[in-house]
């Protein structure tokens, strides 16, 4: 009988008394007598029993040991020994470049899908310490070099390639590639160097586009093709957050139905939400390929043909505010409908109590009156409330 695997949970790993604690698969937790964790994998080469260390607990997750552990075993099953093969990756060494392939070729399977993975190489590719560096020599100055470029201009983004960078560093130290702290780490470290990004993004709001330019930057999309402007013309017409477009997988939606599904650990407020499809957004998804995610963008690939190539001094997330003016200016569809549309979580709890609904129908009719107001400016559809006055298929 094959010896189960994955013993261990998160809380073991944080109470477990001193010795081995198994996790299957050779991968053990060691707690030494002072108290400090770390991993292990003990395997068998030749007959000989050997120990090979993966990192200490405090900085190398459950998770992450055991797809270290997993990818050790991998070598073995090749004929390789993981320290033989460590040691020589410690002489040749290995470039930051190479490092962050590696690092996002060992968590591919384990990512929600293959928009993570992209927008990780990218966002290191384009914001990250240069490629042709070692990773053993990425220090601390290497990094500021990398985020100051982004950090008060593209803060979001910056904190996202911090982490990354971060991550990236502790798998090169946990494969023998470097040594010492990571220079990358936040908390101790950086955060002395750097302006807190809670500070930085109270300095101003999402630069929104006027709600009546909007419908004639629409018409300016859709004159030339490309996947950008196609995922651009999507979030607009569905009121979407950047990173739920980039990151939707085609089992979210149903397209017969009209109906959009983000999982709950997609959602700023993490829970799961409907979105309502337009015949307009429906048409758009027919259009696409299905081999690959619809809209594989990097974080920034909307923001770059918004500013960089169509001239436009907005983002992205802007277009929400938009919507949300629109609705409130030129409509008279209720306040809680229009939030809903937006996904935004009711502040007062014993509002949300009572609302627990989330009014698909009446923001279908909502969203359709947008994609009217977007697609057809000269003669803009009524903008009641009452589905039996707003024209066109939902």
């Amino acid at each position: 009988m094959a010896r189960p695997i994955n013993r261990l949970s998160a809380r073991k790993v944080a109470t477990a008394g001193k010795g081995y604690h198994a996790d299957g698969g050779g991968l053990y937790l060691l707690v030494s007598d002072a108290g400090t964790r770390s991993w292990v994998l003990r395997y068998q080469r030749h007959g000989k029993r050997r120990e090979m260390g993966l990192g200490s607990a405090a900085v190398v997750s459950l998770v992450e040991a055991r797809q270290s552990a997993l990818q050790q075993r991998k070598l073995l099953v090749a004929g390789k020994d993981p320290i033989a093969a460590r040691r020589a990756a410690q002489v040749t060494g290995m470039t930051f470049g190479e490092a962050a392939d590696a690092y996002i070729d060992a968590h591919r399977a384990g990512w929600k899908n293959d928009a993570q993975a992209h927008q990780w190489a990218q966002s290191l590719k384009d914001h990250g310490p240069d490629r042709d560096l070692p990773v053993a020599e990425v220090d601390t100055a290497a990094v500021l070099r990398a985020l100051n470029r982004i950090w008060t201009t593209k803060t979001e983004t910056a904190t996202r390639v911090r982490g990354r960078i971060e991550r990236v560093l502790d798998w090169s130290r946990v494969r023998g590639l470097r040594e010492g702290d990571n220079p990358a780490r936040w908390k101790g470290h950086l955060d002395h160097l750097l302006p807190r990004p809670a500070k930085i993004r109270k300095a101003g709001h999402f630069a929104a586009m006027p709600y009546r330019d909007v419908p004639a930057f629409m018409a300016r999309l859709v004159e030339r093709d490309g996947l950008a402007r196609r995922a651009l013309r999507f979030t607009i017409l569905t009121a979407a957050r950047t990173e739920e477009t980039t990151g939707a997988t085609w089992p979210e939606f149903d397209l017969d139905a009209g109906v959009w599904t983000i999982p709950g650990e997609r959602m700023k407020a993490g829970k799961e939400h409907r979105v309502p499809l337009v015949a307009e957004a429906v048409d758009l998804l027919r259009s696409l390929p299905r081999h690959k995610p619809p809209f594989p963008l990097s974080e920034n690939g909307m923001l770059n043909l918004l500013q960089k190539h169509m001239g436009q001094p907005y983002t992205v997330h802007g277009f929400r505010s938009s919507f949300r003016d629109w609705a409130s200016e030129e409509t008279e569809f209720s306040r809680e409908v229009a939030e809903k549309a937006l996904a935004h979580t009711i502040k007062s709890k014993a509002e949300a109590a009572y609302r627990r609904g989330d009014l698909l129908d009446k923001r279908r009719t909502l969203m359709r009156a947008w994609a009217d107001y977007l697609t057809a400016p000269a003669q803009p559809a009524s903008l009641r409330s009452d589905p039996a006055a707003t024209p066109g298929r939902a």
